[in-house]
């Protein structure tokens, strides 16, 4: 087997295996009552581009360059960075790892999880888990996989698209933060000092 018939199947598994995770959990909340649809003010505090280029242009437009990684037409040869197949199988492990963070933080969350930028009235601040040490670790989970299937596909669209989708990410980092402050205050404030953004703190 090609490295890059090999690096197809890798990417397109990680990614079925990304999405599994994410409707089991999303299924998960909607068996428990929990609110999936989001509402004016999400929208509003993510900010409408940024909501529309996650949701409504990220996904179609990964979808299709997936569609045509399987196809594998013989022009999109020209858009590949050519490395080494251990390049490929670190990515491989970097997308895995992130999608055991990822479902480990969904157990944590449990209800408290929303793909959108909005709170329940008895939400409650979860630090348990990664979140006892990381405020954002379902980000770094998110940034492991992006990376990792990045560097899996070996192309020049595949990394485009992540730095657009790690960027969007970072834009709405500090949002989620300031709606997290105005719902706990002080106790929120308290949680950032003894606690690292993506990656525990040292020392």
């Amino acid at each position: 087997m090609t490295q890059g018939a090999l690096s197809r199947i890798l990417l397109v598994g990680l990614l079925l295996l990304f999405l599994l995770v994410r409707l089991f959990f999303t299924i998960k909340k909607r068996r428990e009552g929990g609110r999936i649809a989001r509402d004016e003010d999400a929208i509003a505090r993510e900010g409408k581009s940024n909501f529309t280029f996650r949701r409504i242009i990220f996904g179609p437009v990964l979808t299709f360059f997936i569609v045509l990684c399987c196809l594998n037409p013989s022009w999109l040869r020209y858009l590949e960075i050519p490395y080494s197949s251990f390049i490929m199988w670190f990515g491989a492990v970097m997308a895995l790892a992130g999608i055991a963070l990822l479902a480990w933080t969904h157990l944590c969350l449990g209800k408290e999880w929303s793909v959108n930028l909005q709170l329940r009235d008895d939400h409650r601040l979860i630090r348990s888990g990664p979140y006892s040490e990381v405020r954002h670790p379902m980000y770094t989970a998110l940034f492991f996989i992006y990376i990792g299937l990045g560097l899996i596909s070996n192309d020049y669209v595949a990394f485009i698209l992540i730095l657009m989708a790690v960027i969007s990410l970072l834009l709405r980092i500090p949002r989620e933060e300031d709606m997290m402050i105005e719902k706990f205050g002080e106790e929120y404030r308290t949680y950032i000092k003894k606690t690292g953004k993506f990656f525990p703190k040292l020392g």
